[in-house]
């Protein structure tokens, strides 16, 4: 039984790293959906606001969960949509942003309360915390990084390429493409 003990222990310790290169694959997949993909971002978090507030009326209808914790679980929803006005851009000292941190906060308190007091299951309490507690928030934590690569006057009809082109600078532009193309060889240096 030594044995099998030592291959227990071998196999836990590679189940958590498998477990969190998994979860860290995911999270940086979703990060890069979520800057390629901005605006239906947007809605899904729209519509996960939606269902989050339906969840906690029900909670509240169906399952006798107190008014207190139900009333600033929406509170707290309704200041998230607010922070969509801008999305993705994020003003950490506004408000709106400052306000849903301490509603947060102040949510997982009486969610703590509530069910220490009362007896529930461990996936009832996971359930709770995930579905009415994090799941919004974790998904504006994803998109924090999708303003890093949005151009405020980024225009599509602004085509670098086509308008290198098209310079009134006849006489260069040869010149400057090889200067161009120098300067993009140089900074890849899997090019070289």
């Amino acid at each position: 039984m030594i044995f099998m003990v030592l291959v227990i222990a071998i196999a836990a310790v590679l189940q958590i790293a498998l477990i969190s290169v998994f979860i860290g694959a995911g999270v940086y997949y979703l990060a890069e959906f979520v800057e390629e993909h901005t605006a239906l971002t947007k809605k899904v978090i729209k519509w996960t606001i939606h269902v989050v507030i339906i969840c906690h009326i029900g909670l509240y209808l169906f399952d006798n969960i107190p008014l207190s914790l139900i009333a600033l679980g929406v509170l707290s929803h309704l200041i998230y949509y607010f922070l969509l006005t801008d999305f993705p851009n994020f003003n950490l000292t506004s408000l709106s942003f400052i306000s849903s941190i301490i509603l947060l906060l102040g949510n997982h308190v009486l969610a703590f309360k509530y069910f220490r007091q009362r007896y529930t299951t461990l996936s009832e309490v996971f359930s709770y915390f995930t579905v009415c507690l994090w799941m919004v928030p974790f998904m504006f934590i994803l998109s924090l990084s999708a303003n890093d690569n949005t151009l405020p006057t980024t225009n599509v009809d602004d085509n670098v390429v086509s308008h290198y082109f098209t310079n009134r600078k006849r006489s260069y532009k040869i010149k400057n493409l090889f200067t161009y193309l120098g300067d993009v060889t140089s900074k890849n240096n899997h090019l070289k």
